[in-house]
């Protein structure tokens, strides 16, 4: 009979989500992720397999965890263009915030690994389309409610907008100030007018 985990899952994916998210993947050793998540090489190894099975296993656990609240606004505001405005607003605030100039995991790791590794492209080309999608959904929702005009081209604008949030968090991550991350929002937006 296999003995029940002495660890918890969720602290050992957080953990090991900060690090990779914080140092990139190529940068992060197997000896950070065993110093910050408190398991041993072969505990590690034995539950994830190995440094990229963790890994991927970590990309998951983002989506879920942090891109899923990132993006809520986009399924749960009712009024599409509030939608969209408040997620570019939360994205240009955050990623301003003390210590947060870490931008997105998914978008750092398919900038870092996309081009030779196709495990992460397809995570972060399928990241893209759900960010797509949920733009789509809220312009659509604006249109409709008459807040957007219906000579839109949604599927255009939903590209444009997935990758400008992708644009902010690059920003971000590269230490951008308030003044910078606004105006780059401010102008994105103008594109519902």
């Amino acid at each position: 009979m296999p003995r029940p985990r002495a660890f918890d899952e969720e602290s050992v994916l957080d953990n090991a989500m900060n690090i990779f998210w914080s140092k990139g993947f190529e940068s992060t050793s197997v000896q950070d992720l065993v110093d910050q998540t408190g398991l041993n090489r072969a505990s590690m190894y034995a539950s994830f397999g190995d440094k990229k099975a963790l890994f991927l296993r970590v990309l998951d656990h983002y989506s879920q965890k942090i891109s899923a609240k990132r993006f809520a606004d986009l399924r749960e505001i009712e009024d599409g263009r509030k939608a969209i405005e408040k997620t570019f607003r939360d994205a240009a605030k955050n990623g301003c915030a003390e210590g947060r100039h870490k931008g997105c995991l998914i978008v750092n790791s398919g900038m870092e690994l996309a081009p030779h590794d196709p495990e992460t492209a397809a995570i972060a080309h399928q990241a893209f389309r759900r960010v797509e999608d949920m733009f789509s959904a809220a312009l659509t929702r604006g249109i409709k409610q008459g807040s957007i005009a219906k000579d839109k081209n949604v599927r255009a604008l939903s590209r444009f907008f997935a990758g400008s949030i992708q644009g902010v968090q690059m920003m971000s991550r590269r230490g951008a100030d308030t003044e910078t991350l606004n105006d780059f929002t401010n102008t994105i937006l103008a594109a519902l007018d």
